[in-house]
């Protein structure tokens, strides 16, 4: 089987995304995907009144929480949808509920530019192939499958090295066509 060198700075940044807020539509995204134009809502959909804050309900206050001081600047069809959102998500598992909220907070503090390239890296994975992105997805997994010091480390490490430095070390390091799996246990 060939290989598929994809740049080892793609896989940071698709490991960030996997680890970042999904912007991704999808079952329970915690974010939902906003198009280029930064809208969300099709054109023949009707516009929506602005949904206000108390208006919610105090399940969709708790899992929203995190948007609280942006609720009133977001478009009110995003308002509409995270809030239809957020009462599915009030018969979530606490646990996952708890992940969601932590995505929503990551997300809530992020900069403009961080959000912008978040939607840029979720757009480029949806156009890999198929193959590329489960070659992706092995990559992450094997990062996951690291002790937090390794990521750590290696982390830092990638955020050292020059421009130049990274796509040598990507080009010297293409991913090999069967990762070996990680040992079960080690997330």
């Amino acid at each position: 089987m060939a290989r598929i060198a994809i740049p080892f700075c793609m896989l940071m940044a698709i490991a960030c995304l996997f680890t970042a807020p999904r912007v991704r539509a999808q079952t329970n995204p915690a974010i939902p995907a906003q198009s280029a134009s930064g809208t969300t809502r099709p054109a023949n959909t009707p516009k929506q009144p602005p949904l206000a804050w108390s208006s919610l309900t105090a399940d969709q206050q708790h899992m929203l929480a995190p948007l609280q001081e942006q609720w009133g600047q977001m478009p009110p069809a995003r308002q509409h949808r995270l809030a239809e959102h957020a009462g599915h998500w009030a018969d979530l598992p606490p646990q996952r509920q708890q992940q969601i909220r932590e995505r929503l907070t990551r997300w809530a503090n992020m900069t403009p530019q961080e959000r912008q390239q978040l939607r840029e890296n979720a757009r480029a994975f949806r156009d890999l192939t198929p193959e590329q992105r489960a070659k992706v997805r092995a990559a992450y997994e094997r990062f996951r499958a690291l002790s937090p010091a390794e990521r750590k480390a290696l982390r830092e490490r990638w955020r050292a090295m020059p421009p130049a430095q990274r796509m040598h070390w990507a080009n010297e390091h293409p991913m090999p066509a069967h990762p070996p799996r990680a040992a079960p246990g080690h997330r």
